[in-house]
């Protein structure tokens, strides 16, 4: 066990891709990405796009935002296009109209990349919103006293037309330290918005950071106790990266050149990526688990695995549905699932046992960074949940040469 009683993110280089291996405080992977090559996300990416054209059947625009690639840009969504020519006045977009786009999903398979106009940057313990102004709590921030203490702070603050986030890491900072964060996204956004004005069209204005990046800073404070790479490259980056963005988290990062043996070969990181990609898992109590994703949705169905007598049915059914549930959450973290999952758990009689269920699912995805939801349970004992679509799932990131 890790002696700081905290989780890992193992960090490696393979095949010309690199790895990022997060583990709790048992050295359990809860967590798994790749970056490189065609998996590439793009997602958080800002460029000077020019509209190719309007379909106004499906709202929509499609704009070129980079040579050669083409973007979905929903205009229902769309308060006001940020126009990068300086003569341009606010009205309805256009063909050939240039404006300041961020992508906000990857393309899948056919689909373009979906691109809005309401930029965010993303701090440990901010998010900046061009969209939305004022000052606004994520939903999991439960300290009243440090609202109040941060709300009348921000009053005195001069942020004009954009509004931030306060995150749930912020819990776990001092006041001073998200203030700070609130100063340096404000100054990076004035930056980019002037690089608007200037750079050409088609050109990238902003990178967002990879996902063993976005691992550091959306990792809670109190769960990540070391971030360890054997990539003297890799190394060199995050300390960067930590120095100038959370330089308070500097002293977790270590260098691992202390044996011959990778940290991709120590952590069986391709058995534990091949295992993710299996449909079927299975529960210490015999049960297990069916994980199917489709286009429209994930599916998952919760087995006994044995046969069960009728009079320890509804405490055999419970047992094996909290077992999991725990599974589950631990599931969709680490195959990245999202959009709608639906969780066909073993039918239950007690409606004690079934709130019992729920809650406990519940307090299992509270510890997802990604804003996870519960909707509802229906009489067949059918899940609802609904998880934001960051970044694309594990299956779709891997192909044939990253496992060799």
């Amino acid at each position: 066990m890790n002696e700081n009683n905290k989780g890992k993110l193992i960090i490696t280089r393979k095949n010309g891709y690199i790895f990022s291996l997060l583990t709790d405080e048992k050295d359990k992977a809860v967590q798994i990405s790749i970056d490189g090559g065609r998996t590439e996300s793009i997602i958080g990416n800002i460029y000077i796009g020019r509209v190719d054209n309007i379909v106004r059947s499906i709202n929509a625009a499609f704009v070129e935002f980079a040579p050669g690639k083409m973007g979905y840009f929903p205009l229902d969504s769309v308060v006001q296009p940020m126009y990068t020519n300086p003569a341009r006045k606010p009205g309805p977009l256009r063909k050939g109209d240039k404006l300041m786009v961020q992508v906000s999903k990857d393309g899948i398979k056919t689909k373009e990349p979906v691109l809005t106009s309401d930029i965010n940057l993303t701090g440990k313990y901010v998010v900046l919103t061009v969209g939305e102004k004022g000052l606004h709590f994520s939903n999991k921030f439960k300290d009243p006293e440090k609202k109040k203490i941060i709300q009348k702070r921000y009053s005195s603050c001069t942020y004009d037309d954009i509004g931030f986030i306060i995150r749930t890491n912020a819990a776990y900072a001092d006041v001073d330290q998200i203030f700070e964060e609130t100063d340096f996204y404000y100054s990076l956004w004035l930056m980019l918005r002037d690089c608007g004005l200037y750079n050409n069209c088609l050109s990238q204005i902003y990178q967002a950071p990879r996902s063993y990046m976005v691992n550091i800073r959306d990792g809670y404070e109190d769960v990540l106790g070391e971030i360890i790479t054997d990539d003297e490259d890799i190394f060199r980056e995050l300390k960067e990266y930590l120095d100038r963005y959370q330089p308070d988290d500097t002293d977790k990062l270590r260098l691992y050149s202390g044996s011959c043996v990778s940290l991709h070969t120590m952590y069986n990181i391709d058995r534990q990526i091949s295992e993710a990609l299996q449909k079927k898992v299975w529960l210490k109590s015999g049960g297990y688990l069916i994980i199917e994703p489709t286009e429209a949705l994930v599916v998952i169905d919760v087995n006994t695995g044995k046969y069960i007598s009728e009079k320890k049915a509804e405490d055999e059914y419970l047992k094996v549905n909290l077992e999991a549930a725990k599974e589950i959450a631990r599931q969709i973290r680490l195959r990245n699932l999202s959009g709608i999952i639906i969780i066909d758990f073993i039918n239950m009689k007690s409606e004690a046992g079934k709130n019992m269920l729920l809650d406990y699912m519940k307090s299992r995805l509270q510890t997802d960074p990604v804003k996870t939801n519960i909707v509802e349970m229906t009489k067949l004992n059918l899940v609802e949940i609904t998880r934001k679509k960051i970044r694309k799932p594990l299956y779709e990131l891997i192909d044939t040469t990253i496992l060799q």
